[in-house]
């Protein structure tokens, strides 16, 4: 049995193509510019790599289905008008068998697609491989070459300060911005460490980090930090973590990693703009000695 192709064309949004992540646990949506698409790519979230073919959207795959029933519905008539045509003329002749075929018209409908590609925030290239993707909250990979480089980390930011702003609550919008903020760094840690044999430690402690990276790849991401760089870097990710854990009442544990507040034990966590900015400031420098030093 021969198989049969047909080439239908999803549309783009200003010639970018939705796609979804195939993997169960991710499924987050993302754009590729359709002038850089590979037959394989990474998910910017979560970096796993798939065939571009398993990363349509649901809404795409219902609109190639719909036109794939027409083209095959037109084939199949035409294929039918052939056949029984064949039979009337083989047949002309025959004076005991008469048969006559009028062919079918059958012409396929256009199939509109009915839905439209969702908007993301932030419209990237790649500057190690020139990729254009688009993406929707923070992320970390490039879809074309799953490198890691600053301007991921710069990108993640730049979102992160959009949410800020846009927030009507802003108190909650910087609870997720602390949280996003040492998500990027994790994230930025994870991959770094992903050809080191050892395993790896919770990368949501910058001091684990600092340990780990120091013992298997010979540096210090926090070499030169001031004192004040490393209590601001202590205070955005224990922070964050009494706001996921302790219903954002500084504990034992926080005063444990940070003395410097001892006189706020089981008060309400402080969060701010400024200490956030302070904070990206400092975290930026860790992630760019871990690049390599590649701080634009």
């Amino acid at each position: 049995m021969s198989l049969i192709e047909f080439k239908i064309s999803v549309p783009t949004d200003n010639g970018y193509l939705g796609r979804e992540c195939n993997s169960p646990s991710c499924k987050k949506y993302f754009k590729v510019h359709s002038g850089s698409i590979k037959s394989e790519m990474h998910c910017p979230y979560c970096g796993m790599e798939f065939s571009n073919n398993e990363l349509h959207t649901q809404d795409q795959v219902g609109f190639l289905e719909e036109s794939g029933k027409e083209l095959a519905t037109a084939y199949a008539h035409a294929e039918i008008n052939k056949m029984l045509g064949n039979f009337a003329k083989q047949f002309s002749g025959n004076k005991f068998i008469k048969m006559t075929h009028t062919p079918s018209n059958f012409q396929p409908e256009e199939v509109k697609p009915q839905y439209s590609e969702h908007k993301v925030d932030s419209e990237l290239s790649c500057p190690e491989c020139g990729f254009l993707f688009q993406v929707f909250g923070i992320f970390g990979y490039c879809p074309g070459c799953s490198s890691e480089n600053m301007l991921i980390y710069d990108a993640n930011i730049s979102i992160i300060r959009k949410e800020i702003t846009d927030a009507s609550d802003k108190a909650r919008a910087l609870r997720h911005a602390y949280a996003d903020l040492v998500t990027t760094f994790e994230n930025f840690c994870t991959k770094k460490a992903a050809d080191i044999p050892a395993k790896s430690p919770s990368f949501q402690d910058i001091f684990e980090a600092r340990r780990f990276f120091k013992v298997s790849k010979s540096i210090d991401i926090l070499e030169g930090f001031s004192i004040a760089d490393n209590l601001c870097a202590r205070r955005i990710f224990q922070k964050r973590h009494v706001q996921q854990h302790a219903a954002g009442i500084i504990n034992e544990k926080y005063i444990r990693k940070i003395p410097e507040d001892a006189n706020l034990l089981g008060m309400n966590v402080e969060l701010s703009e400024s200490e956030f900015e302070d904070g990206c400031l400092v975290i930026r420098r860790a992630v760019g000695i871990l690049a390599g030093g590649r701080l634009n």
